[in-house]
C-alpha cells in the first residue's frame, strides 16, 4: 500500500527536473538553520514527538497515503485530533523549506506537555544531476542543486528521501537516516554526596562521646575521693580497726 502511495505522490508532486538522472546524492546538515531550530517552538502550541523511525506523515487519515516518515525524535505541530489521528503540520516556511499539512497516527507519536527546544529537522541534501551523452554528442555539465529533506520512505528493500527540490516535492534515491537525534530522556545530574552535614554529625557524635566518658571518669574519681575522705575521718566506720 505504501509503495502505491510512493508512486502516486511522485506523480503528483515531482516535475521532470526532479527525475533527471542523479549521478550522486550527498547528505549534509545545512547551514543557517541552527538559530531557527532553537526558537521554532511556540508557547501554547501542542507538539508530538515521533516515537519510531516508522512514524509516517500522511496526506489523509489513511496509511496508504503516507509520503515520508517524520525524522525520529523530531516533532510535528498538532493542529487537531480526529479519532486515532492527529491533523498535523511539519516544518515552517523558512529558507528552502515549506510547511506541509497532513495526518499522523497518535500511536506513533508522544504528545508533549512542554514546547520542545527543537521541533523539526532542517537538513538539506545536495543532489547532482547528470545527463548521459546521446548519439556521441557532448552532454551538458552536471547540475548540482540543494533540496530540503523532509523524511525517509521505504518501499520493500529500497529507500528514498522525500524532498522539496526546485519548488517541487518528490523523491530521490537513497534514504537519509544519518541525522542527529534529540535526547528525549535527560540524564539525571550525577549525585554528589553531601559530606559537609555528615562529617559535622560524626564530629558532634565523637565530641559528645568524649564528654560522656570524661563525665563518667570524673564521677568515678569524685566518688573515690569522697569515700577516702570518709575512711580517714572515721576509721572505725571503715572497718580497719575491727
Amino acid at each position: 500500500m505504501r509503495a502505491a502511495a510512493l508512486f502516486a505522490a511522485a506523480a503528483i508532486f515531482c516535475t521532470p527536473t526532479c527525475f533527471a538522472a542523479a549521478g550522486a546524492t550527498e547528505y549534509y546538515p545545512s547551514d543557517g538553520y541552527d538559530e531557527y531550530e532553537d526558537s521554532d517552538a511556540s508557547e501554547g502550541t501542542l507538539y508530538a514527538r515521533a516515537g519510531s523511525r516508522e512514524a509516517y506523515f500522511c496526506t489523509s487519515d489513511d496509511l496508504s497515503t503516507s509520503i515520508f516518515a517524520v525524522p525520529y525524535t523530531y516533532c510535528v505541530e498538532v493542529l487537531s485530533e480526529e479519532g486515532e489521528w492527529y491533523r498535523a503540520k511539519y516544518a515552517e516556511d523558512y529558507g528552502i523549506y515549506r510547511a506541509v499539512y497532513g495526518y499522523v497516527l497518535k500511536s506513533d507519536f508522544e504528545l508533549l506537555t512542554e514546547a520542545p527546544q527543537t521541533v523539526y529537522l532542517y537538513e538539506s541534501v545536495t543532489v547532482t544531476f547528470s545527463q548521459p551523452p546521446a548519439g556521441g554528442l557532448p552532454a551538458i555539465d552536471d547540475i548540482t542543486v540543494q533540496a530540503a529533506f523532509y523524511g525517509s520512505y521505504y518501499s520493500g528493500a529500497a529507500g528514498y528521501s522525500y524532498v522539496l527540490c526546485q519548488g517541487s516535492f518528490g523523491y530521490i534515491a537513497g534514504a537519509n537516516d544519518d541525522y542527529p537525534l534529540i535526547e528525549t530522556t535527560p540524564l539525571p545530574d550525577e549525585e554528589v554526596p553531601d559530606t559537609s552535614g555528615g562529617s559535622g554529625t560524626i564530629i558532634a557524635a565523637v565530641v559528645i562521646g568524649i564528654l560522656v566518658v570524661a563525665a563518667l571518669a570524673l564521677a568515678l574519681l569524685s566518688g573515690r575521693k569522697t569515700r577516702k575522705r570518709k575512711d580517714e575521718a572515721d576509721p572505725f566506720q571503715s572497718g580497719r580497726y575491727r
